[in-house]
């Protein structure tokens, strides 16, 4: 199936004082797909996701729209062209609530006199029962989790009804369940015919979910294509210049003497329960440690893990999550 090219960017270049974030880059956004975006850190794609929704401006360069010019100076221009982001970094108020942060500067009101708060609950939980959460629209978005914060990101573009939305590492903060409510969230978009631009460092999400393949590198595209065909070494490849890395060999060492020691810690969590649960932990000289956790799940310590063998690195023990 072929998909229409909705946005392009043609020699597009971001300067910034001392580098070139994005050296002359094509970009071609389809509709009605995923439009993966993959490379290292600092490779350029939060710039050039930023370039799109108006929060950065090309220092060369041109961005087209069905095919004409277009100038988008600020995210409300970004906004009138139909283009919604979910950034990584959440960009909410915690002391208002679920419903308010949805709605914020885009109020629904009465007569354009007053906010219609009602109506503003009822979008809000059509929004909730959309992304299959059950989240009360009064609730104070400093009192939800992580990931449950990010749910509410992905609201904020669903009620704008974007026709090209970005979803920056939208994962991230998500759990596994979460996560194919998501999936089967953008598969809802992708009948619409909105264009979704999908960044993820999770190769093998990306294979799944991606229609079309863009890799960056330095600020310059290495690799574009259709998803078919692709696997995870044509995308370290690509990201990279080769199948594979130089890592650091193995490590063995005995290590010294205890330099950190934690016993029974806990810390109450606003409104009831516990968010840290008598965890138990000790670091010794030489020694990673290494503490791992699910996302709104209390931290525990793992039985008889200080005599399991060490990790392939050598070095690296996991306490708890």
């Amino acid at each position: 199936m072929t998909h229409e090219i909705g946005l392009q960017i043609r020699g597009g270049t971001k300067v910034y004082p001392g580098t070139r974030a994005l050296k002359g880059v094509d970009f071609d956004l389809r509709m009605g797909a995923v439009n993966v975006l993959v490379g290292e850190n600092g490779a350029g794609k939060s710039t050039m996701m930023k370039v799109i929704a108006g929060v950065e401006q090309l220092t060369e360069g041109q961005i087209l729209m069905d095919g004409q010019p277009v100038h988008l100076g600020g995210t409300d221009d970004a906004r009138r062209h139909g283009i919604g982001i979910v950034f990584q970094e959440l960009n909410m108020f915690p002391n208002m609530t679920v419903a308010e942060n949805i709605f914020i500067n885009r109020e629904i009101t009465r007569g354009r006199i007053d906010i219609d708060t009602a109506a503003q609950r009822e979008a809000t939980r059509g929004l909730m029962r959309r992304l299959e959460h059950d989240i009360d629209p009064d609730t104070l978005v400093g009192d939800l989790r992580v990931g449950q914060q990010q749910i509410i990101e992905i609201a904020k573009s669903l009620a704008q009804d974007a026709r090209i939305l970005i979803l920056d590492e939208p994962t991230s903060a998500l759990s596994a369940a979460e996560v194919e409510i998501l999936f089967r969230v953008i598969a809802d978009l992708k009948k619409q015919g909105v264009g979704i631009v999908y960044i993820s460092h999770r190769l093998e999400e990306l294979i799944r979910i991606g229609d079309y393949i863009t890799v960056l590198r330095d600020g310059a595209i290495t690799g574009a294509r259709s998803m078919e065909g692709v696997d995870v070494g044509w995308i370290v490849r690509a990201m990279i210049g080769e199948a594979s890395k130089d890592f650091a060999k193995e490590i063995d060492h005995p290590y010294g003497a205890e330099v950190f020691h934690a016993e029974d810690v806990t810390l109450p969590r606003p409104g009831g329960g516990m968010a840290v649960d008598h965890v138990s932990m000790s670091l010794r000289a030489g020694e990673i440690l290494g503490v791992l956790w699910l996302d709104g799940r209390r931290s525990q310590r793992v039985p008889g893990m200080r005599d399991r063998p060490p990790s392939p690195c050598g070095r690296a023990h996991v306490c708890g999550w």
